[in-house]
């Protein structure tokens, strides 16, 4: 058993929770059910996606996908080929690229903000496929596929939230005990329309600050007393990283201001992206920090930002 408390998690749908499924072209649908999505050119992300995924991961969730593939078992394709689109959506999250510092290259939006992928491949009324033609307890609105993921990745549901587009993600995060007032449903005729709505919703952002065009952002180093930003080098390659993200994403920096223990950032953003900003700046800093010397700069992603 792990020695760990488990920690939350936010569940979520993929095809139209994630990403575009029900108004992409017909060509996405050539040789499969309409609604099968099992040609990863057509893996395309909603708007805010992106942003919502790491400001949630730094407010210390694990985020695990579950989705139902039942055009594998209809015979549109294989697992290879749901794995293929997981794998595009992965790329379009996770970027490589840009050098901060004469010495030292920094990989940015390179972590895993998706812990883990879940596929159900069965369909037991409309699959072709014999040993796929079954129910099985992964295909939702059974709880399998979130059980499992609490077992394997030491979960707590009655701490994680669901995000999906139908019911039946919701029923399933249900009956795996997550509670009622924790699943969302996002949709165009839901008062919730997507993820970045449902992201402000779980952090508390409400909408004066969601609306909001500026947002001021702070980070603090873990040991204040140490004042590791009064080393040069450290505050320059902070502050490169905090231009790098800004250029590379078309974010403008108002201001950038940093002591010798903290940066402080405001952003022409509003709170959700202003929070998915900082939470790279952390991250790529903390990775280089750490590759220098064997410690962090700052908090872990589960302790609160300013």
């Amino acid at each position: 058993m792990p020695n760990n408390p488990p920690r939350p998690a936010i569940f979520l749908d993929r095809d139209d929770t994630i990403n575009r499924n029900a108004d992409l072209p017909d060509a996405a649908w050539e040789n499969v059910k309409w609604g099968d999505l099992l040609k990863p050119e057509f893996s395309l992300l909603f708007p805010g996606v992106i942003e919502a995924l790491h400001a949630l991961k730094d407010a210390g969730y694990r985020i695990v996908v579950i989705t139902n593939q039942g055009g594998v078992a209809r015979a549109g394709g294989t697992m290879h080929d749901v794995d293929a689109c997981n794998d595009r959506m992965r790329n379009l999250i996770h970027h490589t690229e840009q050098t901060l510092h004469p010495d030292d290259s920094l990989a940015l939006f390179d972590d895993q903000i998706i812990d883990t992928w879940y596929s159900c491949p069965f369909h037991p009324e409309t699959g072709v496929v014999p040993h796929l033609k079954a129910e099985h307890d992964w295909r939702k609105p059974h709880p399998g596929m979130i059980t499992a993921a609490c077992k394997e990745l030491n979960l707590d549901p009655k701490r994680s939230w669901m995000v999906g587009d139908k019911q039946r993600d919701l029923d399933a995060a249900i009956a795996a005990g997550v509670p009622a007032t924790q699943t969302i449903r996002v949709a165009h005729d839901s008062p919730i329309a997507d993820l970045a709505h449902a992201a402000r919703l779980i952090l508390n952002i409400d909408d004066e600050q969601a609306a909001h065009p500026t947002t001021t952002v702070t980070l603090k180093a873990i040991n204040e007393f140490d004042q590791p930003l009064a080393d040069e080098r450290i505050r320059s390659t902070v502050e490169a990283c905090a231009t790098a993200i800004a250029e590379r994403t078309g974010i403008r920096i108002i201001s950038i201001t940093t002591t010798e223990s903290s940066i402080t950032a405001t952003l022409d953003l509003p709170k959700l992206s202003a929070l998915a900003f900082i939470a790279q700046l952390r991250r790529d800093t903390n990775r280089w920090h750490t590759s220098h010397t064997s410690k962090d700069l700052w908090p872990s992603a589960h302790d609160p930002l300013t």
